[in-house]
């Protein structure tokens, strides 16, 4: 019986002690850092910001649609007209991956020299998509065939000489945007 008297004067001064460090070092410690996380670092081939985008214009097999980000931020046709709510989420979220997604390889013209490069599919590009900014033409990309895995896809940057692999879903992900548009 006494054991249990003593434990029930003990338990309230243990729990002020606990409460008591708890305050302390919430005023005198700093907060944790999480070293686990990684700061996000945009490191696609469109170096403006998504929503900086003011223009889309997409090609395949004669085929164009010309976009323009409204003032709400939505897509529509430039002369009019509304995009299907898949087909901006498809073009929306294929922006995002060109400026957020990372070639996996960069292949240099050197590395070119001698080789046939017409099975990247890059010379009858099945798909163009030139994006323009605020200021004008930002960045134009043609998608070519997928490698022989069919992990990646080759892609060209108009004006650039290299050849780059990037995920087949970037590349996918403009096809569903053009796609969607032609359904309607």
């Amino acid at each position: 019986m006494r054991a249990l008297g003593r434990f029930r004067l003990i338990s309230p001064v243990l729990a002020a002690l606990a409460l008591a460090y708890l305050l302390v070092m919430v005023v005198l410690g700093a907060q944790p850092k999480q070293r686990q996380l990684v700061k996000f670092e945009a490191k696609g081939v469109l170096r403006i910001e998504p929503q900086s985008v003011r223009r889309v214009t997409l090609s395949r097999d004669g085929l164009h649609a010309q976009l323009v980000r409204s003032a709400e931020g939505g897509w529509t046709l430039e002369g009019g007209g509304a995009v299907e709510p898949a087909a901006a989420t498809h073009l929306e979220t294929a922006v995002k991956m060109l400026h957020r997604s990372a070639p996996v390889r960069e292949i240099a013209p050197e590395e070119l020299a001698g080789v046939d490069t017409r099975p990247f599919g890059l010379q009858e590009a099945p798909l163009l998509a030139a994006l323009s900014g605020p200021g004008g033409p930002v960045l134009s990309v043609r998608f070519g065939a997928h490698n022989p895995e069919g992990f990646l896809q080759y892609m060209a940057i108009e004006g650039d000489p290299k050849v780059y692999l990037m995920s087949r879903f970037v590349g996918a992900e403009w096809l569903a945007a053009l796609d969607g548009m032609e359904v309607r």
